[in-house]
């Protein structure tokens, strides 16, 4: 599969950043409507700024600031689930399969959130490990 072009790269960084940045706003605007914490909703708005500045680097060929840009991501994701994982409050969860749907009791939600916060952390510890020893 090719690569995407640096045209392709750049509008999907803008967009990624317009994304999250509309998000930052619409959460200080409306905090509200969060069933979370302030800072989850931003973290997770976040993740889309941060990949965005990752597909700049990328654009630009600038490989070591785009694995650590890719490093944020990851701990920004990581940061969501564990809240939802770890986090004090109860919590509701719904599914969806393309077969059926409904709510999750808070063991399955907090059990699935704890699932991916622990596979997003080692996900972390390798991209810290490749960063670290890429930039050498």
């Amino acid at each position: 599969m090719a690569e995407p072009s640096r045209t392709t790269q750049l509008f999907a960084a803008v967009i990624a950043v317009a994304v999250g940045a509309l998000v930052g706003v619409m959460i200080y605007r409306y905090p509200e409507g969060l069933h979370a914490p302030a800072w989850v909703g931003y973290m997770a708005a976040s993740s889309f700024v941060f990949a965005g500045f990752c597909l700049f680097a990328a654009a630009a060929d600038v490989p070591w600031l785009q694995r650590w840009l890719g490093l944020a991501v990851a701990l920004s994701l990581l940061s969501v689930s564990a809240w939802v994982a770890f986090g004090p409050g109860e919590r509701e969860c719904s599914f969806s399969l393309s077969f059926m749907s409904g709510f999750a009791s808070e063991a399955m939600c907090r059990g699935g959130f704890a699932t991916g916060a622990i596979l997003v952390g080692l996900l972390v510890v390798l991209a810290v490990r490749h960063a670290a020893t890429r930039d050498r």
